[in-house]
């Protein structure tokens, strides 16, 4: 690969997110097909696309992001019309794109195969023989007319001013700057003019530093969008600027010297663009005050935003969370401190309140800067909806709601597998075929919701669909076949539906494609509460079915509540912290089948004995002597008995799997302020 590796990862990146938008374009399509926006926003990022592919020379993809573009100015002219066929070809065309990425960003060899079969079936809808069929309540004619007449509107030709003024380290990042001025010259009727006042002398002139810059006027039917997305795999690092041009400049005024037209000239004609005037930038004044305008106004939208390695936000995560421990270990000296002299314990403790908000700001800032939004992972989703659709015949409508919810990006990057195990059963088994759900006196077309919502430090997703439900009585038989159950067992109807969760157990009779195989919701299971999530069902036989994830905002630092037990300091999440209470003789109860259970003004709670849980030594034996926390997760409530409330602060959460095996009870370990590791508590399996 002759590319740099950085202008090459930087085009996988933005053309893997060029193809989810894409994607969800042609979905968009599929729903409105009288939209000439969508199409003319899809051809344009086929587009880009190529572009981009022949800026970073992957000229195999750019000749097939070439075959993709003419189907979608066939599109545009009205020449091939939407139909299912059509669709579901340009998704399967993202697909291949995405295998290609994949195999080049691994540095082996793409697989053509997906590719040639995919042109296979572009070529026929090229030739005019794609289906033709539109709603019943749209008029072709009209349709044909409105793009029509967009496209008189749009193609209009238009000057525009260019100025392209590169970094120079261009070409040791690996760019090359002729194949953007390649390609710009193929959008219509091009006059370049390049600028040389950044020439040193010959004696300290650098072959590999870019020296030159430019100034195109152009005259184009495409619109400033498509010179801008042209340009989108340059703006990193550069001054890259479109804007209307309303006057000529006047080339009768060039002031150029002889040399600067000879390089122009030799440049243009190995570009075949016509050659134009060179002229300095300062000799220029309506040019000059322009481009400084077109490139002040660039230069200070892209301080707005910039793109950073997730690796290094990891990076700079980590160094947060020492600076939180540091914090600690800050607290216990004010401790110490305040025993071996008060008036320097005042000072300590004074720079310690006020470097405590300067962490708690940075801590803050930091979590909001990892946040994305929970719809990213959402709209994914909809080409799976999509794509089952018409598999199996079933109508099935997503609707999506509080996509601007927002999570961690850990935690998005990780909550994609779940959904999409929940999405597979409630489209397989869920939801009923048209004709039973005809029958059953509902609309044909089946619904899944995904909702979004905050609740204190947490973030609710469901799932929830109005399929057939559950059907308790067959989880039940299931269960008693498997021994998970006791026939004479009086269970309720929310122990029945936590059974679904166990590995292994399912109660459909049929294996699909998609499932019956009872390996998916333990699955589901297992990585929410990886998540320090956990899951809740809810299902009325005939009506449908709900699913509720209760996820944690982010998996990096945590409030937590440190508890003692013996010798030993456990943390737990704050959130999962209902209230402390000690208890009275009076208030404990035990009941045959379900152990301990503690009274809580009227309502009786289990009681789960920490130091038994991991049979460790403790200092009260009796829950009225010790300090019992009512805890929760989802719905269900428990008491937690510990000997002692140490502290509540912020802890960072260490990750165990990497160098210890996985004890069931624990999601991680932090460092505490005296330099002692205590174990972060999973509650879901505390619980449990």
């Amino acid at each position: 690969m002759e590319n740099d590796a950085l202008p090459f990862e930087e085009f996988i990146e933005e053309t893997t997110e060029l193809l989810d938008d894409l994607e969800a374009l042609i979905l968009k399509w599929e729903a409105s097909r009288d939209d000439p926006e969508t199409i003319d926003a899809l051809f344009r990022g086929m587009h880009t696309v190529k572009g981009g592919a022949g800026i970073v020379k992957e000229s195999r993809l750019a000749d097939y992001a070439h075959e993709l573009e003419n189907l979608l100015d066939q599109a545009r002219a009205g020449k091939v019309l939407y139909s299912e066929k059509l669709g579901s070809v340009l998704l399967q065309s993202l697909d291949c794109i995405r295998r290609y990425l994949s195999s080049v960003g691994n540095g082996a060899q793409p697989d053509l195969i997906c590719i040639e079969e995919n042109l296979n079936e572009i070529q026929p809808l090229l030739q005019g023989q794609a289906s033709r069929s539109l709603p019943n309540n749209v008029d072709a004619a009209k349709v044909i007319g409105q793009t029509s007449s967009g496209a008189e509107t749009q193609f209009t030709p238009t000057p525009y001013l260019i100025t392209l003024k590169f970094d120079p380290e261009t070409f040791r990042k690996g760019r090359d700057p002729l194949l953007l001025l390649q390609q710009i010259s193929e959008l219509g009727e091009c006059v370049p003019v390049v600028h040389q006042d950044r020439l040193p002398d010959y004696a300290e002139f650098d072959p590999q530093t870019l020296y030159l810059w430019w100034t195109l006027k152009l005259v184009t039917t495409a619109q400033p969008s498509e010179i801008n997305e042209l340009l989108q795999f340059f703006r990193s690092g550069n001054q890259l600027s479109v804007v209307p041009f309303e006057e000529t400049p006047d080339e009768t005024e060039s002031v150029a010297r002889a040399h600067e037209e000879q390089l122009n000239r030799a440049i243009t004609d190995g570009l075949g663009l016509k050659p134009g005037p060179a002229k300095l930038d300062h000799d220029d004044g309506r040019g000059s005050k322009e481009n400084e305008n077109a490139e002040s106004s660039d230069a200070s939208s892209a301080t707005k935003s910039i793109r950073v390695s997730l690796d290094r936000l990891e990076k700079i995560q980590n160094l947060i969370g020492e600076t939180v421990i540091n914090q600690s270990r800050l607290s216990q000296l004010c401790m110490h401190a305040e025993q071996l002299d008060p008036e320097f314990a005042a000072s300590l403790s004074a720079f310690y309140e006020e470097n405590a908000r300067a962490v708690q700001y940075m801590q803050d800032e930091m979590q909001a800067v990892r946040m994305v939004q929970v719809g990213t992972v959402f709209s994914r989703l909809r080409r799976l909806v999509r794509d089952y659709s018409v598999k199996s015949k079933k109508e099935i409508r997503l609707v999506i709601e509080g996509g601007e919810t927002e999570l961690d990006k850990t935690v998005t990057d990780r909550l994609h597998g779940p959904l999409l195990h929940l999405i597979r059963n409630a489209m397989d088994h869920g939801l009923e075929n048209p004709e039973d759900r005809h029958h059953a006196g509902k609309d044909p077309k089946g619904s899944i919701t995904l909702r979004a919502s905050h609740k204190g430090g947490h973030v609710i997703v469901e799932v929830e669909d109005d399929g057939r439900g559950f059907d308790l009585r067959k989880i039940q038989e299931k269960a008693l076949d498997l021994g998970l159950v006791d026939a004479k067992d009086d269970l309720s109807t929310q122990q029945l539906l936590q059974l679904v969760f166990h590995p292994g157990f399912t109660t459909t009779d049929a294996v699909t494609e998609v499932s019956g195989r009872g390996v998916g919701m333990d699955t589901v299971k297992r990585d929410i509460e990886a998540l320090l999530g956990t899951i809740d069902i809810f299902s009325t036989q005939g009506k449908g079915t709900k699913l509720r994830l209760n996820l944690p905002l982010t998996l990096a630092i945590i409030d937590g509540m440190i508890v003692r037990v013996g010798l030993l300091n456990f943390v737990l999440p704050l959130v999962s912290v209902i209230e402390a209470v000690r208890p009275t003789v009076s208030d404990l109860r035990k009941v045959k089948n379900d152990g301990e259970v503690v009274e809580i003004r009227g309502e009786f709670l289990p009681l789960v004995r920490l130091h038994e849980k991991f049979m460790v030594d403790c200092d009260y034996k009796s829950p009225a002597d010790a300090v019992v926390l009512v805890i929760h997760q989802g719905e269900r409530k428990q008491c937690l008995m510990v000997d002692e409330i140490v502290d509540q602060r912020p802890v960072v959460i260490k990750n165990l799997d990497e160098n210890f095996v996985q004890v069931p009870g624990m999601s991680g370990a932090t460092i505490m302020g005296d330099g002692k590791v205590s174990f972060i508590l999973d509650v879901a399996t505390v619980m449990n």
